[in-house]
């Protein structure tokens, strides 16, 4: 085949790659199975071909004790299947190709929801080149810093144990085997993480040519999402950030350089703990997602701009970022107007609530519940659910079971500020709550009534 007839076929891989985007609602799964499937098929047929050359060189080698020379040579033999160069030229084609349309069905995304036609100018290709040869690099680069590390360990047992070459004849293939089964696993992992990392990164060229300042992080909420993302859940971020993230790590890519590129793109465990830091104390490389490997957040364009309270203390709440007292006293005087929105309602919280908190009248509880907010012993937190700001005036109060036995806990009294309504008064025996989508954060709010009166004198 000629330079030209490859040229004119991988064009036409390549279109086909990008008509997905076009032709299929749920675009990104396709081209994320295509990487998956590529990526894993290449290195089984690689592996398959490597066990089968080291066991006719084992073969070859005779009778007698395995030695560390031997092992060295099965390693070399391996290396020509599933070395950095063999592993990265199997693989080429597809990457590169998928590496294009991920990072486009990321831009069409963007563009499809803002209703926007997304044309890539020039920033944007140069970008996709050097992600496309990046992405090829840490392929070819992941013999390094898996494979041969795996493989050169299961040698050196062979070496150590005394085995002879009979002996290690017939092993060979069933320990490698099983080791091509864990580097499969791998390679999984790896087209996971290298399709949602390109898919964001082609988000960012879409916002950027659509013209949207900030987006929002949408964590996919379930019994599986991780620590991390449900702290990450509902900040918004700015795209010029999201752009230095992606900048800075393709910089560190086209010069090879991984310390850099891990810096600048942070991969935390799915357990880390962002509960407690402001968006705007959140490190440089914590910026877009993927957060960890495996990551099922993403970003989506965020238009809630608007500079009224509301809109302050909602994206405030969102960004885990404490309010000034001003703004919390402005938040408790608003909140001192929230009445119950129907007698309905609290009769039914009353109903159910009432005992529990010593409440022996409807008027009573629902007085009560007015009072809590003008409190000056009891504390402010702001969260969101469903996408609704909410304030929470809490303040400890110990119960009496029925069985006589006490209970310590917090008296609640929750206010949608939105429609400034009450919509519970209650006991809990703990401040969180998992109804929230943000979770509370404590406000400056103790001792705020004083204070306030101080200022406005």
């Amino acid at each position: 085949m000629t330079i030209a007839q490859q040229a004119l076929q991988s064009a036409v891989r390549r279109r086909m790659a990008r008509a997905v985007v076009i032709r299929d609602a749920k675009a990104y799964e396709a081209l994320y199975g295509q990487l998956q499937g590529a990526m894993s098929n290449a290195w089984s047929d690689a592996m398959r071909e490597g066990i089968a050359g080291a066991l006719d060189r084992l073969r070859d080698l005779g009778p007698g004790k395995f030695t560390d020379q031997d092992g060295k040579m099965i390693l070399r033999v391996l290396e020509g299947s599933v070395g950095a160069e063999a592993i990265s030229a199997a693989m080429r084609e597809p990457v590169i190709n998928l590496t294009d349309a991920l990072y486009r069905v990321g831009a069409e995304e963007v563009g499809k929801a803002t209703g926007v036609s997304i044309a890539f100018m020039r920033p944007d290709l140069d970008a996709l080149d050097i992600l496309k040869s990046g992405n090829l690099y840490w392929i070819g680069n992941s013999w390094n810093v898996n494979t041969q590390n795996l493989m050169a360990q299961a040698l050196e047992d062979y070496f150590t144990e005394g085995m002879t070459r009979e002996e290690l004849t017939a092993r060979f293939a069933k320990d490698f085997g099983t080791l091509a089964e864990r580097g499969q696993r791998y390679w999984e992992i790896l087209a996971d993480h290298t399709a949602t990392k390109t898919r964001e990164m082609g988000r960012v060229s879409g916002y950027e040519r659509a013209g949207i300042a900030r987006v929002q992080v949408r964590a996919h909420l379930d019994e599986r999402t991780t620590r991390i993302c449900r702290h990450m859940h509902g900040r918004i971020i700015d795209v010029p950030r999201l752009r230095e993230q992606r900048d800075e790590y393709l910089e560190a890519v086209s010069r090879r350089n991984e310390p850099a590129a891990k810096a600048a793109w942070t991969m935390h465990g799915g357990d880390a703990d962002l509960s407690n830091t402001p968006t705007s104390k959140l490190d440089r490389g914590t910026a877009g997602p993927p957060y960890h490997f495996r990551c099922r957040t993403i970003t989506v364009a965020y238009f809630g701009s608007g500079d009224s309270d509301i809109d302050r203390w909602t994206r405030a709440a969102y960004d885990r970022e404490p309010l000034g007292r001003k703004d919390i006293g402005t938040v408790i005087d608003r909140a001192k107007g929230a009445r119950w929105p129907h007698t309905k309602v609290v009769r039914g919280h009353y109903r159910k609530h009432g005992g529990r908190l010593g409440r022996n009248t409807q008027a009573d509880y629902s007085q009560a519940a007015v009072d809590l907010i003008r409190r000056g012993d009891r504390d402010v937190y702001l969260s969101m659910r469903q996408g609704v700001l909410n304030a929470t005036f809490v303040r400890a109060k110990t119960i009496t079971l029925a069985s006589g036995k006490t209970r310590q806990g917090f008296e609640v009294t929750a206010v949608d500020m939105t429609e400034n309504k009450i919509t519970s008064h209650h006991w809990r025996a703990k401040i969180e709550t998992t109804g929230d989508e943000v979770p509370a954060q404590k406000q400056p709010g103790r001792g705020i009534m004083k204070w306030l009166t101080q200022y406005w004198a």
